[in-house]
């Protein structure tokens, strides 16, 4: 089925992939949501026909979103009271004074401007006789009053609200602003083709033959326009793109911030393939989540996984049972746009809510220790996959801070799990850590390996590797948020590493592994490091984000 984007004035429905959504702002203000599933009829692929279908399907389907937004605007039986009932009488009646009064203007328009206007100031005016010019006079004069009333329509304040939402939904449907293929466009372009072919021809028969001739003219005119703008759009020069901004300009203008919220509502319930009906008091889950990232966006923090595990720790659900909520009452809408507020100014989840996520366990973090990062969970799994490959009896977890790489794996294997740090504020953090996860970790105060009195089979690490002079080029919510402690790796960032990787020999068992974290750029280095303390099969690997993240080796002694 077609894809088309009906852009109202204070909102935009979509009908997308079998989808139908609509989403606007109603009258007292609150942004509303529907979706719902469209058959999909046949016929839109043969050429010429689906153009047809595009042209009338379309407009039927635009009537039908205007009734809908108008149903979905209307106030419960408790909210009409008198004055309500008598503003909605008034209503009525300039509903129908609007309607008579356009009309009237169409027939002028038709009929007077476009019908009898050009002839009279071709033929009785300008008196030219020859019936070839003045037809070709008379249809391109018609085609320029119709193109100059969508410029007047295009500058109109009423009107820019809906071509902002074509815009944005144009967007949501082909990841580009600018299509020649749009419905508002497609509307432009068979008005003006149409006008300007059917004035030149100029059938003058009977009348009734003239109607059906004509139609079935403008019906063809149809179809030849879609399967032309199909051509421009899978054109690969941009001459034809160039070409077609003579009426694309007119239907597209740069949407608002509100556009784009509304946008995002669309987008999300049809991700989400929402069919319910909001009542009133209950905000819906994807207006919510398109305003947290329209706010987000605008300060340049949008995560996704971040929006979830807001909306998720305030309703008190883990993510994937977020996936069954429609929509969340008012006051924990509220809730979730305060911390929402706050993230937008860079203080990070962890800050917020006290607590990370970290590989299924709740760690508790506070400016005494490192808040533990999504990219150190391939970490854990890595030494996870070697422990259970290898029957690995002992690690050693060492900068454990928060004790979230000792927990995580404590919690996922059966080795004997050690954790040591310098901090004794990050012990006393990590220490309650391992007693909430209820996982069985000793813990050592110790400068690196000061005060480790055996060896490891395997030995883990992500120790401070920010340069002391890029501490405060940080982003606010680490620089704000962590430890300095936990951040400062010394003049060029390998101080801690070097010290490891000498000293780490010592404490690991024959053929024993170690495994680092280390920060963008430095792997390359740090294998070198391992490789002249002579580790074995040194690998590296990358995370999220294809950068090089993970260094690890194997000693043989």
């Amino acid at each position: 089925m077609k894809n088309f984007v009906f852009p109202l004035n204070n909102g935009l429905a979509l009908v997308k992939d079998g989808r139908y959504c609509l989403a606007f702002i109603d009258c007292d203000g609150q942004k509303r949501v529907r979706s719902k599933n469209e058959k999909i009829g046949k016929g839109w692929s043969v050429p010429f026909l689906r153009g047809i279908l595009y042209f009338f399907v379309g407009i039927f389907s635009y009537i039908k979103t205007l009734i809908l937004e108008d149903e979905m605007n209307s106030r419960t039986e408790e909210e009409k009271t008198k004055s309500y009932t008598n503003s909605k009488q008034i209503e009525f009646i300039s509903k129908y004074l609007l309607l008579f009064a356009t009309i009237l203007l169409a027939f002028i328009y038709g009929f007077v401007i476009l019908g009898f206007g050009p002839s009279f100031i071709l033929e009785t005016v300008l008196k030219i006789q020859d019936r070839l010019l003045l037809r070709f006079l008379i249809s391109l004069f018609r085609t320029l009053i119709i193109y100059l009333s969508f410029v007047l329509l295009r500058f109109l304040p009423y009107m820019q609200s809906f071509f902002k939402f074509n815009s944005i939904g144009q967007n949501l449907l082909s990841g580009k602003k600018v299509s020649v293929s749009n419905f508002l466009n497609f509307i432009v372009i068979v008005c003006l083709f149409s006008t300007f072919v059917i004035s030149l021809v100029a059938i003058n028969v009977l009348w009734i033959a003239n109607f059906f001739i004509n139609l079935a003219l403008f019906l063809f005119l149809i179809g030849l326009s879609y399967e032309i703008l199909s051509l421009i759009e899978k054109a690969k020069t941009n001459l034809f793109r160039d070409f077609s901004f003579i009426t694309t300009w007119l239907v597209f203008i740069k949407p608002s911030i509100t556009q784009i919220e509304i946008s995002n509502m669309v987008q999300i319930e049809i991700e989400n393939q929402n069919d319910e009906k909001y009542e009133n008091g209950e905000v819906p889950l994807s207006s919510l989540f398109a305003e947290m990232k329209t706010k987000l966006e605008a300060n340049e923090r949008y995560e996704k996984s971040d929006v979830e595990w807001i909306i998720a720790n305030v309703l008190g659900v883990n993510r994937a049972e977020l996936k069954l909520k429609k929509s969340v009452s008012k006051e924990e809408a509220k809730k979730i746009l305060s911390y929402c507020g706050r993230r937008a100014k860079g203080e990070p989840l962890s800050s917020i809510f006290g607590f990370v996520d970290f590989y299924g366990c709740k760690i508790e973090v506070n400016k005494k220790v490192l808040s533990p990062r999504m990219e150190t969970e391939l970490l854990v799994d890595e030494c996870l996959k070697k422990i259970k490959k290898d029957n690995l009896k002992t690690v050693l977890d060492l900068c454990t801070g928060s004790g979230a790489i000792a927990i995580a794996i404590a919690k996922n294997s059966t080795a004997q799990i050690y954790a040591s740090d310098l901090s004794k504020q990050a012990l006393t953090v990590a220490k309650f850590n391992a007693e909430q996860n209820n996982v069985k970790v000793e813990f050592v105060h110790s400068d690196l390996f000061s005060s480790i009195k055996k060896k490891f089979d395997l030995i883990v690490s992500n120790p401070p590797y920010i340069k002391t002079k890029d501490i405060e080029k940080l982003d606010k919510e680490v620089k704000d948020y962590d430890p300095k402690m936990a951040l400062d790796g010394g003049t060029d960032g390998y101080e801690f590493y070097r010290k490891i990787v000498k000293f780490a020999p010592s404490f690991l068992k024959k053929s024993g592994y170690l495994f680092f974290e280390v920060g963008k750029g430095q792997a390359q280095k740090i294998a070198s490091l391992m490789k002249a303390q002579n580790f074995l099969d040194i690998k590296v690997l990358n995370d999220y984000n294809k950068i090089e993240r993970i260094v690890y080796g194997r000693i043989d002694k």
